[in-house]
Order: structure tokens, then C-alpha cells, then sequence
């Protein structure tokens, strides 16, 4: 079934278009920060970016267009990739004759294995890819938008000692930070496929993916708070806005799963 689901995201379009947004969206960030950096020239590395600092994670862009697109638009982008598939499925009798041929737990539990390895891989490739070119195109840069003049003074500090730690290791930081936004991504691709489970069916599945995304983001534990480095929160505010993350999409996925799972008929 897994090889089967594959093949079949492999000739849908929309599928090949978000895939494709993924991929592009950090590299067109990198243009935009690249036009800012020409305009300020290359001639100096205390005045050119650090390849950390341009990476998309980062998120020092003009207009924060790229973030925007992929971070704000993330539970949108993720149903159109795959999870929202079950939907069509329902209504064109192929989600019946799949559970026929096959048993409950393992179909559902191949979905959101699938929810969540498809749009991590995705994002995976394009922030390594966006990092590589930062790092090709700024190699040298030392500028950190000027916090690097105040290094000294944020070390005494101590909400501030978690980003001074980043930007004497900003190589690293990028680094972890590409894998607890990939592992991010992955865990809320099996929330929106619960939130399918439950409701199948665009105009309520919609909604509430984007609903519960924006007060994860917009709350006072925002989930940004652990998936971009480089800044001023310390690790009271990001273990609180982890675990919150965690619980509320464990809950949702749970539900969802055991939900489908246990039903007796379709």
C-alpha cells in the first residue's frame, strides 16, 4: 500500500505543485535576501550576513514574504500535498474498497506515516539545499543584523544566554534547528490527517487544520518560539511552547487514530 500511495501522489498535480512550493520558497527567500545583500555589497565580512543568519529558519528577509508562504500557510499547504486525499477517496468509493482488501489499523496507520514522511522530506531537502547556497554565496559573512556588536553584554544576560550560545555555534543552531522544524512539520502533517479522519469533508477539515495552526503560532507558548534561532527567547519559554505543541498534536492525532480504528462500519 505504501509503494501503491506513492505512485499516486507521483501523477497528481497538486500534489507536484506544493511539493514544488516547498522546495522553491527558502531558495526564492535566499533571492530576496540576496538582492538586499548586493545592494549593501560583499566587500566587507563584518557587513556581510552570516550564512546562519541568511538561512530561511532565520527569518531576516525583507517582507518575511517566504515565512509567510510555508509557516503560516503550512496546515494549507500540507492538506493539499496528501492528507487531504482521503476526502476524494470517501466520496469516489475507493477509501471502501481499500479497507476490504485491507485491515483498519494497518491503512490508517500507513496514512499517517505517510502525512508525516512526505512533507518532512520535502521541507528536509529544501532547507539543506537553502543552508548549502547561504552558505556558498555568504561563506565568511560575520554580520548577525548588528546583535553581534553586543555579544558581550547579552552573555550577562540570562534570558538572553540561549542566543548567545546560537550565534557562537551558528552553524550548528542552523543545523538542529533544520531537524526540529522538519520533525515540527512531520508531527503536524499526522495532525491534519486526524483532523481528516475525523472530519472528512474540505469546508470543516480546512478551517479547523488553519485554526488550531494559528493559535499554536499566535499563542503566548508560540511553537516559533522553538523553531527559529536566533532569538531572544531562552528555554522558558521554548520547553513550555514544546510541550504544548506536543500534548495538543498527540491528543488530536490520538483521537483521530483511535477514532478510525475502532469504528465498526464505514
Amino acid at each position: 500500500m505504501f509503494n501503491f500511495e506513492i505512485s499516486k501522489l507521483l501523477k497528481n498535480w497538486r500534489f507536484i505543485f506544493f511539493a514544488t512550493l516547498i522546495i522553491l520558497v527558502p531558495e526564492i527567500d535566499l533571492l530576496i535576501q540576496l538582492k538586499s545583500q548586493i545592494e549593501a555589497g560583499f566587500d566587507t565580512a563584518k557587513f556581510i550576513l552570516n550564512p546562519a543568519e541568511v538561512s530561511f529558519l532565520a527569518s531576516n528577509s525583507i517582507g518575511h514574504y517566504g515565512q509567510m508562504v510555508l509557516i503560516w500557510l503550512l496546515p494549507l499547504i500540507l492538506l493539499n500535498l496528501y492528507t487531504d486525499h482521503q476526502v476524494s477517496e470517501a466520496k469516489n468509493g475507493y477509501l471502501n474498497a481499500t479497507l476490504i482488501r485491507n485491515s483498519r489499523k494497518k491503512f490508517y496507520q500507513t496514512k499517517l506515516a505517510l502525512s508525516a514522511i512526505i512533507p518532512a522530506f520535502l521541507v528536509l531537502l529544501s532547507l539543506v539545499i537553502n543552508f548549502l547556497i547561504a552558505l556558498l554565496i555568504w561563506h565568511g559573512g560575520k554580520d548577525f543584523s548588528g546583535m553581534e556588536d553586543e555579544l558581550q553584554q547579552l552573555k550577562v544576560i540570562k534570558p538572553f544566554q540561549l542566543l548567545v550560545l546560537q550565534m557562537e555555534h551558528p552553524y550548528s543552531t542552523v543545523v538542529i534547528y533544520i531537524f526540529i522544524f522538519t520533525l515540527s512539520v512531520a508531527i503536524f502533517g499526522m495532525v491534519t490527517q486526524a483532523i481528516v479522519f475525523m472530519f472528512p469533508n474540505y469546508y470543516i477539515a480546512y478551517p479547523f487544520a488553519f485554526l488550531l495552526w494559528i493559535i499554536q503560532v499566535m499563542s503566548p507558548y508560540s511553537s516559533t518560539y522553538f523553531m527559529q534561532p536566533f532569538i531572544e527567547y531562552g528555554l522558558r519559554s521554548i520547553i513550555p511552547a514544546a510541550i504544548v505543541y506536543l500534548s495538543s498534536s498527540l491528543i488530536v492525532i490520538g483521537i483521530g487514530y483511535f477514532r478510525q480504528v475502532r469504528a465498526d462500519v464505514l
